[in-house]
């Protein structure tokens, strides 16, 4: 359309060609103007002193015989030459072939006196633009010579010129334009691909991306920039979805149970069941809404909305906060926790709170699934420039076929079914630590326990992943 950016660009390119060329035009032109008047008065001045050779040496009468000579007389058509004395008579005169256009009578009717107009003259076209330059030099001591020529031929060369540069000039313009709008076309191609894109997305499809040039520019920066914001939007909304299925799947049993519960408490009229009632409706209550917490904390570490506090942590006193507050819980069990690290002065820059939750998950599983009389051991050092800190105990261990999937969310394994609990805290462990910027991997033992690791490189807050 008209008021595309292709079109505007177009004629903005043809319309700077044009002016390009047009001043090239004109200095060309007048340059060249310039040049054949000087070649013009060249050739007059060479006539005069051919003429006034022939005058001095053999008068006017040999110079009238000198120009009757048919040759010279052709060769000299185009020529006015004209001899007058100090009071302007006229002594010989051969006029030009163009006179007819030049009102000489009137001209030199004007200039009496010669010696007061000795050099250049010009003396324009009646009804015309051409001109007629006339030189006059001194020839004796009371005889002056005239020898003057039109510019029509030099004129007629310009005003070809002029045309044929008009004609061209029509052509490369249009020209111009044509490869202009194609060029132009050709750059906002990504552009254009960008609008599809959008168009595909408003529709709902957020697989739409937008290919990427090979030419390392602005455009190329706009389309990665672009493609990555719609990978991160589609997954947010991939994560919401999966999210809100996970939500609606697990709330949905708890909230039947408390409909039910809460039905025969209504049904009934003993004080002590509508009591039960209410604090088993409580209790399923707060397991819903820690099911909630723990879903949207896992959501907003996928989708990288979640935040950090980065400070410098002493990892020994970490690893012993972390031991500290489920020291009771061990106890019970008679499972006994080691810290070992074996650079006690290891500091590392990462988030205390989130990392005390991953490894209190870690080790909230490995108590939960470790036998009586065994022991857990948290250990931390730097492995490759890199904060490595693992969870090793001497459970009942995970088959080869489910390691891979004890991150998913709500899996529980065929060994942990009978434990109590949501499924959720390697989800947990896995989210955070990846939006670390870490890693996480758990292994088997040769003695049959489990070995989990998490794995944080060196860096600030502004390094993070998203």
């Amino acid at each position: 359309s008209l008021g595309s950016i292709s079109t505007r660009i177009a004629v903005l390119f043809a319309s700077t060609f044009a002016a390009g060329l047009l001043v090239a035009f004109i200095f060309t032109y007048f340059e060249l103007s310039y040049s054949l008047e000087r070649s013009s008065k060249e050739v007059i001045s060479a006539k005069l002193r051919e003429t006034s050779a022939v005058l001095n040496a053999e008068g006017i009468h040999g110079l009238r015989k000198f120009l009757s000579d048919d040759k010279n007389r052709i060769l000299n058509a185009p020529y006015l030459i004209r001899v007058i004395d100090e009071s302007g008579e006229v002594l010989f005169i051969k006029p030009s072939v163009q006179s007819k256009t030049f009102d000489f009578e009137g001209a030199f009717s004007k200039q009496i006196k010669p010696a007061e107009n000795l050099g250049w003259h010009a003396l324009s076209a009646i009804n015309d633009e051409d001109k007629f330059d006339i030189l006059t030099e001194k020839e004796g001591p009371s005889t002056y010579l005239q020898v003057g020529k039109s510019s029509e031929d030099r004129e007629h060369i310009l005003e070809q010129i002029l045309t044929g540069f008009g004609v061209m000039a029509l052509l490369l313009i249009i020209l111009s334009g044509a490869l202009g709008m194609w060029y132009s076309r050709k750059s906002l191609a990504p552009i254009r691909e960008l609008i599809s894109a959008i168009r595909g997305i408003e529709k709902g499809d957020l697989g739409k991306r937008v290919a990427v040039g090979r030419a390392k520019d602005e455009l190329r920066d706009l389309a990665e920039t672009f493609n990555g914001m719609i990978t991160r939007i589609e997954r947010l909304v991939h994560v919401m979805r999966e999210s809100l299925d996970n939500v609606a799947h697990d709330i949905r049993t708890p909230l039947s149970r408390i409909l039910a519960v809460s039905e025969d408490a209504l049904l009934s009229d003993d004080p002590k069941t509508k009591q039960s009632a209410l604090e088993d409706c409580a209790e399923t209550a707060v397991g819903i809404s820690e099911l909630v917490a723990q879903l949207l904390s896992i959501s907003e570490a996928e989708a990288g909305t979640l935040s950090f506090k980065f400070e410098d942590c002493e990892m020994q006193k970490l690893l012993e906060d972390v031991a500290d507050i489920y020291e009771f819980v061990a106890h019970e069990k008679g499972i006994s926790i080691e810290v070992l690290v074996p650079d006690s002065d290891l500091r590392w820059n990462l988030d205390r709170k989130r990392i005390k939750q991953v490894i209190g998950n870690l080790l909230d599983n490995a108590i939960k699934f470790s036998p009586h009389g065994t022991k857990i051991t948290l250990v931390s050092l730097v492995d490759a420039d890199r904060l490595k800190i693992s969870v090793v105990d001497q459970g009942i261990g995970i088959a080869d076929a489910e390691i891979d999937r004890i991150w998913d969310r709500l899996f529980r394994g065929d060994k942990s079914r009978s434990t109590k609990g949501l499924g959720l805290g390697l989800s947990i462990v896995r989210s955070t630590v990846i939006a670390h910027g870490g890693e996480v991997s758990a292994s088997s033992t040769s003695s049959g326990g489990m070995v989990f690791s998490v794995v944080l490189p060196s860096q600030s807050s502004d390094q993070i992943l998203p």
